[in-house]
């Protein structure tokens, strides 16, 4: 069985020439799903190659679709048919990873009958992001009613889904926190490709993602994407993603053959209740920290190729942040640590950030863009990060003088604010015994 797998993944990625790039061209659609109309964006497919399949794309929004459509442009040339929609936008939901989260599956199992019915084609899911969340309830709930469907004599019509770097988080608290899974994540059996680019957030959160998928029987084939930092991000300009995204089209056609190669199970996997606490994703103050108060090591090189270690932080009230140039939250908030540094200058304070998986060449150009008054350390691979646990950008973590972590904070805040900066100074007083 193994070998047979491994023949199957080696068809899909030796690939032929990738053609050239078309323009973008696709026709508005109505579909009518539980009383809802449903705005689809239908790339028809040209040519009769594969006309046997049907993409239904969902896209988890956030402004970032140009990659998206010239993906689905291409696909269609190549004659595959993409149904392209927002689902947020659809629903007319704001946009946004808790709305992604609360989204239940009605929708995407509706329109997956209905692109079947319309066409009579096989239908695949793609998605990225937060949108594997209702993408992975929508095929569930259409296994459901589909297997329940005790008139229907034909045989399945949909083959699975292609993920692009799924979170399947219903929670990501503090950083260092590990983040609570999502139940649809482990009551999930179908075919899955999984698509994971290297150098994401979530990169090192890759083995505990196969398990959960895994767990539900889902039969999970995996490409990492060593240098991409997001495939639909336009920001993204790397060597590697541009590479990718000339050939992805012909690697989609071959794993969408795979995927149907798959048998799709003949019953829905066990849905168990989620019941763990939830609460706010990101921080917009200080909260005390929950979890392992002891932090890790530091040993890193600057952004000017200098050594740094750190793995006794006693003595000083020292701020970790994670960040990265390509995330916007990240950038606005560095004039405000720059201040907040000033500020506690003839105090026990050290301010220390840690940049996440990019080059040294890249951080040079960027910092002579934007004026950073603290040390960036180099976390080349996004190793020390995912050793910290952080999985949103910016994270950062307050250790008190004692070399314990007292605060941690997910997202952007004004570090220079009067509550932020009194909090500060008030650990600066305390000594290392009273801590």
């Amino acid at each position: 069985m193994k070998s047979i797998l491994l023949l199957l993944l080696l068809a899909v990625f030796l690939l032929p020439p990738a053609i050239s790039q078309v323009a973008p061209q696709w026709q508005d659609h109505s579909v009518e799903i539980a009383d809802q109309e449903m705005q689809v964006r239908r790339f028809t497919a040209q040519g009769s190659a594969e006309n046997k399949y049907l993409i239904l794309w969902l896209t988890p929004g956030f402004g970032e679709a140009e990659r998206e459509y010239q993906l689905a442009s291409e696909l269609a040339q190549r004659g595959v048919e993409v149904w392209y929609l927002d689902l947020a936008e659809s629903l007319f939901l704001p946009t946004g990873t808790s709305t992604l989260r609360a989204m239940d599956g009605r929708y995407v199992a509706g329109l997956i009958r209905a692109a079947h019915e319309q066409t009579g084609k096989k239908i695949i899911l793609v998605t990225h992001g937060y949108g594997s969340l209702p993408a992975l309830r929508g095929a569930r709930l259409w296994q459901q009613d589909f297997y329940q469907d005790t008139t229907a004599a034909q045989k399945p019509y949909f083959s699975g889904a292609i993920l692009f770097s799924p979170e399947l988080y219903s929670y990501i608290g503090q950083p260092g926190v590990d983040p609570v899974y999502d139940p649809i994540a482990s009551a999930s059996n179908i075919p899955v490709m999984l698509y994971q680019a290297g150098k994401r957030g979530n990169r090192w959160q890759l083995e505990k993602n196969l398990a959960q998928l895994q767990a539900g029987g889902a039969q999970v084939y995996l490409k990492v994407l060593p240098g991409v930092t997001g495939v639909f991000y336009k920001k993204d300009t790397s060597a590697e993603t541009m590479n990718l995204l000339k050939v992805l089209p012909e690697q989609l056609i071959n794993v969408m053959r795979m995927l149907d190669k798959v048998p799709l199970p003949d019953k829905v996997a066990t849905l168990t209740k989620n019941n763990q606490k939830t609460g706010k994703q990101l921080s917009l103050i200080l909260m005390p920290y929950k979890g392992n108060p002891k932090p890790n090591s530091l040993n890193l090189d600057n952004s000017k190729g200098e050594h740094v270690l750190r793995n006794n932080y006693r003595g000083k009230v020292t701020l970790v942040n994670f960040w990265a140039s390509w995330c916007g939250p990240c950038v606005e908030e560095i004039p405000s640590l720059n201040r907040l540094r000033k500020q506690m200058k003839d105090l026990p304070f050290e301010l220390i950030s840690v940049n996440y998986a990019e080059d040294r060449q890249h951080i040079a150009e960027f910092l002579k863009q934007v004026k950073v008054d603290f040390p960036v350390l180099l976390d080349s691979d996004g190793r020390v990060a995912s050793q910290w646990k952080v999985l949103v950008f910016p994270a950062t973590f307050v250790i008190g003088r004692d070399g314990k972590i007292v605060y941690g904070v997910n997202g952007a805040i004004y570090w220079d604010s009067p509550e932020v900066i009194n909090t500060l100074k008030a650990l600066t007083n305390k000594s290392k015994k009273s801590q």
